[in-house]
This record gives C-alpha cells, sequence and structure tokens, in this order.
C-alpha cells in the first residue's frame, strides 16, 4: 500500500471548503471531500511559510527541532540570500530517509528543501542563485534520467511555466508540468511514497491577491483529478501549508531602519534591536510571544520579532497584493488536511490525531509503519 502526499501551497481551509461546496465547477475537490476524513480549522506551524512548514511535514518536527527557520538562508558577502533547499540543512530523519530505511520507494515532485536527498524518482525545487543554470542544478540534486525523460517530453510546458515565475502569468503551467510529470511516472511505476507540490495558487495570490486566484482554481482542480485517477485506491492526503492574506501596502523595513532589520518574513519581521516609536506605527500589531520565537526557532538568535498588522506585510524591494508568514491567531489563517484511504472512512472519528499540520506526518508514519520521533 503506498500513498500519495499532494500540497496545495497558500490554500487555507475555507478556501479549499468553497471549492468542494460547488460540485459543478470543481469536481475533483467535491469528490475528494466526499471520499476523505477531513479536517479543516487546522493549525500550521509557526513561521507560517513554506520551507519551515514543508519541513515540518517531512520530519514531524517544529522549525526549532529541523533547522528550516526561514525561506532564506543568512545573506552571503554579496548580500544574496540563498534558498534554504539543500537536504542536507534537515536536522530531523525524514520521512523519505525513515522509508529508505525499510527498503520503500520514494518520489518527490518540487518538495521544498530537497536539494540532494536519497530519493528514487525526484525532481526537486530549485532555487538557482546567481550566476547557476536551473536546469543544470536540478539535474545534479535531483534524478538525472528521470528528470531529463521528463523534460524531453514536457519541456514547453515548463518554459512557459519559467516564464510565469518571472512575471506571475502562466503560473498554471508549473503545476501542469508538475501534475503531468507525476502522471507519467504513476502509469510506469508505483512508489511507495510519492510527494507532489502544487505552488501556482501561492504565487498568484502573491502577484494578483485573492480575485486574481480564480484562473487558477480550475486548473488546480483539473490536476487533482490526474492525481486521483493515476494513482487509483491507495491512499491520498491532501493538505495546505499555509493560508495568505491579502496585502494592502508593503513595509520595507529595510529602507526604514537599515542594519536594525535581521529578516523580513511576510506577515512578521526579526530585528536586531528595539527602534523608536516601533509601537507607534500604522503598520505594527504586536510582539511575537516567546512561545512563537520558541517554536520558529528564532529564541536562539539575539532578535526581536514582531507581528504586522492584517493588510501589511514586511517585504524588501517587491509589491505583493497577498503574503503570508502571520502568526497562527489571525482570522482566516487555518490551513486543512484531507485523507483518502481504506483506513480513513469520512465518518470515523480519529481521536489520535491532534489538529495540527504535522499529523500529516503521523498518518504517513502510521500507514507505512516508520520509525519517526513526531510531536
Amino acid at each position: 500500500m503506498g500513498i500519495l502526499v499532494i500540497s496545495y501551497d497558500a490554500v487555507g481551509d475555507k478556501v479549499f471548503e468553497a471549492m468542494a461546496g460547488d460540485r459543478e465547477k470543481y469536481p475533483n475537490a467535491a469528490r475528494f471531500r466526499d471520499s476523505a476524513f477531513y479536517r479543516g480549522g487546522v493549525k500550521t506551524v509557526f513561521l507560517s511559510n513554506t520551507y519551515p512548514v514543508h519541513t515540518s511535514i517531512a520530519t514531524g518536527r517544529l522549525p526549532k527541532d529541523h533547522g528550516i527557520i526561514s525561506n532564506l538562508l543568512p545573506p552571503k558577502q554579496s548580500g544574496e540570500r540563498p534558498w534554504a533547499q539543500m537536504a542536507k540543512l534537515i536536522k530531523r530523519k525524514t520521512i523519505w530517509d525513515a522509508a529508505r530505511e525499510k527498503n520503500l520507494t520514494t518520489a518527490a515532485m518540487l518538495w521544498p528543501v530537497t536539494n540532494g536527498a536519497k530519493i528514487d524518482y525526484h525532481m526537486p525545487e530549485v532555487h538557482p542563485e546567481k550566476g547557476q543554470s536551473m536546469l543544470l542544478r536540478s539535474l545534479l540534486y535531483g534524478s538525472f534520467f528521470f528528470q531529463t525523460a521528463a523534460l524531453l517530453k514536457h519541456g514547453k510546458k515548463l518554459l512557459k511555466a519559467l516564464k510565469g515565475i518571472a512575471d506571475g502569468t502562466a503560473l498554471p503551467s508549473l503545476d501542469d508540468f508538475t501534475a503531468a510529470v507525476t502522471r507519467d511516472m504513476l502509469k510506469k511505476r508505483k512508489p511507495d511514497l510519492v510527494l507532489v507540490h502544487l505552488i501556482g495558487y501561492d504565487t498568484m495570490f502573491h502577484f494578483a491577491g485573492a480575485k486574481g486566484t480564480e484562473a487558477i482554481m480550475k486548473n488546480m482542480d483539473d490536476n487533482l483529478g490526474m492525481l486521483l485517477d493515476s494513482w487509483g485506491d491507495d491512499t491520498v492526503i491532501l493538505f495546505s501549508d499555509h493560508s495568505q492574506l491579502e496585502v494592502i501596502e508593503n513595509i520595507d523595513l529595510d529602507a526604514i531602519y537599515g542594519k536594525a532589520v535581521y529578516e523580513q518574513a511576510g506577515g512578521c519581521a526579526f530585528l536586531n534591536s528595539k527602534t523608536d516609536a516601533l509601537e507607534e506605527q500604522p503598520w505594527f500589531e504586536r510582539y511575537l510571544s516567546p512561545d512563537e520565537m520558541d517554536e520558529s526557532g528564532y529564541a536562539d538568535k539575539p532578535v526581536l520579532g514582531i507581528a504586522a498588522k492584517q493588510g501589511y506585510a514586511f517585504v524588501e524591494g517587491k509589491k505583493y497584493l497577498g503574503n503570508h508568514g502571520y502568526p497562527l491567531d489571525y482570522p482566516n489563517y487555518n490551513v486543512f488536511y484531507g485523507v483518502k484511504g481504506k483506513n480513513f472512512p469520512p465518518d470515523k472519528e480519529q481521536p489520535w490525531l491532534k489538529n495540527r499540520i504535522t499529523d500529516v506526518t503521523a498518518i504517513i508514519a502510521k500507514e507505512l509503519s516508520l520509525d519517526m520521533d513526531i510531536l
């Protein structure tokens, strides 16, 4: 028995529930919801950004434990901030490592923080640094022959997608590419654990806000249907890593406070020192609590954490209409997961689950009998 795990990046629980409630427009979300054990109102982990959350799902641990506390690494001498994408940065055992211990086969499609991971069928999510080739880096840190075959067959979709990443258009093409490569793989072989990361909704929300996501939601539903049909009757987990909130104004703290800023992370930021009149700023909501600082992994650093008021986001040199990284108590900021499988009928409660996103890890570990140290 295998498990297909699908990440709907940035799709909050209310968004997915609205999709599943519209059977005519989103038939695949509806059929999944009907046949799955479902939980909305789920808490993700803090800091609520893509790389920390996906690594928490990969390990079943908090960011302070697994070490991926940000999407980005500290700046290099040049000022460039590389992405935290190398699997060797993860400090805890991952589900793909635990599966390998049991001689199970694994696959990962654009799953964050997997560059260089020992995964059988692997197309990593790659963010090249200045002067690097995305294609060469992907071939180097993923499965060379598997990716080469995928590029030869679906390269046009990828080229269109790369343009979309640059200017915020044509983003359905990247998810189309990911889903098509996954479908082809599943037709030829069936790994025991398959991880798929669909990112179009997240990127479209950043560029165009909530209204701009309507164009990609039908695409999300189509790709979900294709993956469900390719997988068959074995277990499927569909989840979201974080929600996303609309932004009225982007605040660049670097431009205001300069070297006093340690990191800007969307809904939160970290400062090297307290600045004058911080509480009087229109974008200031509150200081992060000791528990939030601890969970995020920033308690070990000499920084002060602050949260942006809803409608504001802390970013350097970008103009987003939507963002994440907010504290978990903000309204409309919960996530969801659903499990379709013989051990998870829709009408049966699962009291052992904790209504937290690391439940996804616990379900994977239980279904595949993996040796994992989960919260």
